[in-house]
């Protein structure tokens, strides 16, 4: 029997194909009006004029809005008047979210992923030519300032932002995210948008995106686990996750992108996995070895799109993609290297032919490729990063399904090939191609836009920006400058001025800027990175009104280099207060609070690192000191464990945990700190590896069974010790009496008398050679000692009986013999000392036993 559609219902469904990118099933479309219909037929198709033509926000006959809009360039009370004349029935609503999302389209088209956009947005507000000029004029203007966000400005040359301000100021209304289901999911991706225009990241856009998840999880019924959802729901929670996970990881949020992934993985039904396979990479290759390769295979998905790669994305993952449009590939030409790997005819690499050259969902190959971008962002920038990378690129590559994932993908791979000398040509190369792809017609907006918000991809400006960076990596430093003047990047032009050893045409370049706009604050920051001048600094801080936070920052770093650390704090307040994204200037911060000892200032903003990055083990170290110095002892121990699992290399921060868990009676903590410790410092430092003193009472906490931190006794822990003991120390160090000593008296009360006593001897050895117990007094004490504590171990133990033996039947003659042999190498030096009446009477009295 099948379900007769609601009006409500039909409404979500189309709000949902204009997500999908799919077609309106027959039932929506005959309960939906004709107008709509048409307008959601026309978006899909990539028709983005005939719907901004047909949208009930444009109306050519409002000639004096228009006229005050001209003047001001003011979008926004432009749109909220507009739309307050408006019906509010549904119809209208509708058709206000598509003409949103439109515009949203339009602006990426236009700065993204091209064709070009011929239809200008002043033509659907007048048709009076000096009136456009001026509203184009005014609107640019009024949106790079409205779009502008903590003090972070709107990169300058994006072309036509009006479209960007329109979407943005529909899709927040409270008309849209109030009365549809998916606005703030659009509003989401254009806000996100939003960020991407801007030089850094904005801490108001972050909190507003994740304001507008939420909305949007709740309004798509997204909440609960997708355990039994629909295939149009299962796709809405893998795009839905999709975007959470790429804003995660735009603000450097790895861990919770990488959850969101594995979220949208898990709904997509996506199943991947790195392994090994026999191949070959080069042409005069004899033999197979093993190649890091991906296995992947896509659940079967309903789901259809309007793009030419419909029959993929509907079908299974084994059936094979049509012919589609895709950018231009380079490629490899080299005399060596084969173009791809070339695996080995064997039983295995047969089964697994499927999982590695199989077609995929095309939602499945955007998940590998943020997968990828994943690895990149959670590992060093590192040779072995990069070769754990290339499958997943290879992966996508391999099954051409969608123009901008393609895109995506070649991306990717000329960044991985941009240092190996036989593939930096074809980077570079590859590279300039994905720029020229913006104005090729090869294929339509809707194939451009399907995934778009899908993929991690780069403004048009960064790709080209990317381009020039490649050109300076290869020295070719004077193309690099051309792109970054054409593009106006005028830090960059400076760089490469600088690299050219020409720091003059760098200050000529600023001061002509200043010359056009003269109260400039970022010019005049500029100034002063150049001149290394303070004043200039200032002078950006003041021409802002104080709210320019990168003038407080440059000023910041100034003043902490010159140990001026309460100046710099305050300028770093003042920037961090403004724009508080900034992991790097709240570090900075704390070492400046740090070096001045305030303490109170040092914790917030290393509390604010490990916020912003929960990976940064300098900070959770800092924050551990500081806690000490206001003695909360055991949040300094906890900030201490996460240093030391991030950075599992630094024997500073083991040592700190190590003193830090004794403090605490956390032992065995203790027991694995000086294990690491030991490991990685003996090497260079030998037995100085080892703090005996804090040995030592580790092995009393054993011993005289002391209740640890959980009230826990402490004979528990006598196996750790033991193996601290025997295969980490004793193997390495021995020649320190005070480690045989300590390890003697542990085996002592274990009750291992043999062990006990060779420690003892073991302990005496080491410093019975000393040199310097001939001539000096002090160091002839302490070996005196050692000897008489061997002794005393002899008479103690040498008669003890371990499975019917004597643990040294002839103790007295060898205590005798450890006595005689010191007090003979001593005799003509120190005969007159207290040290060696000692042993004088310690050997009669041995002789008399």
């Amino acid at each position: 029997m099948t379900h007769s559609r609601t009006e409500k219902e039909a409404y979500t469904a189309a709000e949902h194909s204009l997500v999908l990118n799919k077609p309106l099933d027959a039932q929506t479309a005959q309960i939906l009006p004709e107008v709509l219909c048409e307008a959601v037929q026309d978006t899909l198709k990539g028709n983005y004029s005939r719907v901004l033509e047909h949208s009930p926000l444009f109306d050519l006959t409002l000639t004096d809005t228009v006229t005050a809009l001209a003047a001001t360039g003011d979008i926004d009370t432009w749109l909220s008047q507009r739309i307050a004349t408006l019906p509010k029935d549904t119809v209208t609503r509708f058709h206000l979210l598509i003409t949103g999302v439109v515009c949203l389209h339009v602006f990426v088209q236009i700065n993204w992923t091209g064709p070009v956009f011929h239809t200008p947005l002043a033509s659907l507000l007048t048709t009076d030519a000096d009136t456009a000029v001026t509203l184009t004029q005014h609107l640019q203007a009024y949106t790079l300032q409205s779009l502008a966000a903590d003090s972070e400005e709107v990169y300058h040359l994006t072309e036509q932002l009006g479209w960007l301000a329109m979407a943005r100021h529909l899709l927040l209304s409270d008309t849209l995210r109030h009365h549809t289901t998916t606005a703030a999911m659009w509003a989401q991706r254009a806000v996100f948008l939003q960020q991407q225009l801007l030089d850094e990241g904005a801490g108001s856009l972050q909190s507003l995106l994740q304001l507008l998840h939420q909305e949007s999880t709740r309004a798509l019924g997204l909440s609960l686990p997708l355990t039994s959802a629909n295939s149009t729901t299962t796709a809405l929670g893998v795009r839905h996750a999709l975007d959470r996970a790429l804003v995660h990881s735009y603000y450097g949020q790895d861990k919770e992108a990488y959850e969101k992934m594995k979220e949208a993985q898990a709904t997509s039904g996506l199943i991947w996995s790195l392994t090994g396979a026999l191949g070959r990479r080069t042409k005069f290759q004899t033999f197979d070895v093993s190649q890091l390769v991906l296995h992947a295979e896509s659940q079967q998905d309903t789901t259809t799109t309007t793009t030419t790669a419909t029959m993929i994305e509907s079908g299974a993952a084994a059936v094979e993609p049509q012919e589609v449009a895709h950018p231009e590939t380079l490629p490899l030409n080299d005399d060596t290297l084969l173009d791809s790997v070339a695996y080995a005819s064997t039983t295995e690499n047969d089964q697994d032919q499927t999982k590695r050259h199989g077609n995929l969902n095309i939602i499945d190959q955007c998940l590998l490729l943020a997968f990828c971008c994943n690895v990149k962002n959670t590992n060093p920038d590192h040779g072995i990063t990069s070769e754990e990378m290339k499958p997943y690129v290879v992966r996508v590559a391999e099954n051409v399904n969608n123009w901008m994932v393609h895109t995506m993908a070649l991306l990717l791979r000329t960044r991985l090939e941009s240092d190996k000398s036989r593939t930096v040509e074809r980077s570079a190369l590859q590279l300039q191609a994905l720029v020229d792809q913006i104005k090729v017609e090869d294929s339509g907006a809707e194939e451009r836009l399907a995934y778009f918000y899908d993929l991690p991809l780069p403004s048009k400006w960064a790709m080209e920006r990317e381009l020039a960076q490649r050109f300076i990596s290869l020295g070719v430093v004077r193309s690099a400058l051309e792109i970054f003047e054409r593009l106006e990047l005028w830090e960059d032009v400076v760089a490469c001025y600088q690299m050219l050893e020409q720091p003059a045409k760098a200050r000529r370049v600023i001061e002509q800027l200043m010359q056009e706009t003269p109260q400039s604050p970022k010019l005049w920051c500029l100034l002063g990175d150049v001149e290394v001048n303070p004043d200039y600094w200032q002078k950006a801080w003041t021409l802002s009104n104080h709210t320019f936070a990168r003038a407080m920052r440059s000023l910041g770093a100034y003043h902490y280099k010159h140990h001026d650390y309460a100046a710099s704090i305050d300028c770093y307040q003042k920037a961090l207060s403004i724009n508080p994204l900034f992991e790097g200037s709240w570090y900075v911060l704390g070492c400046a609070a740090m070096q001045a000892e305030q303490w109170e200032v040092g914790m917030r903003a290393f509390q604010r690192v490990v916020a912003l990055d929960q990976e940064q083990a300098e900070a959770w170290n800092n924050l551990s000191s500081i806690y000490l110095h206001l003695d909360r002892k055991p949040d300094a121990y906890l900030a201490l464990k996460q240093a030391t699992r991030i950075n599992y290399s630094s024997w500073k921060m083991w040592q700190n945990l190590l003193y830090v868990s004794v403090d605490l009676g956390q032992f065995a903590d203790a027991i694995w700190a000086m294990q690491r410790i030991v490991d990685m410092r003996w090497d260079k430092v030998r037995e100085e590896a080892v703090d005996v003193p804090v040995l030592r009472l580790i092995v009393e906490s054993v011993v005289q069974n002391w209740k640890d931190a959980h009230d826990r006794e402490g004979v528990r822990l006598a196996g750790q010790v033991q193996r601290l003991l025997e295969d980490v120390i004793l193997t390495r160090i021995t020649n320190s009496p005070d480690i045989w000593s300590v390890a003697s008296k542990f085996y002592l009360w274990q009750k291992k008398y043999t062990q006990a006593l060779e420690s003892s001897v073991k302990a005496y050895r080491s410093v019975m050679h000393d040199v310097r117990i001939e001539t000096d007094a002090k160091r002839f004490e302490e070996v005196a000692n050692v000897a008489l504590d061997t002794v005393d171990m002899y008479e103690n133990l040498g008669e003890k009986k371990v499975e019917g033996v004597a643990v040294c039947s002839d103790w007295k003659y060898q205590s005798r013999l450890i006595v005689k042999g010191l007090m003979g190498k001593t005799r003509d030096v120190f005969d007159d000392t207290t040290t060696y009446e000692r042993l004088k009477e310690r050997l009669e009295d041995l002789k008399q036993a």
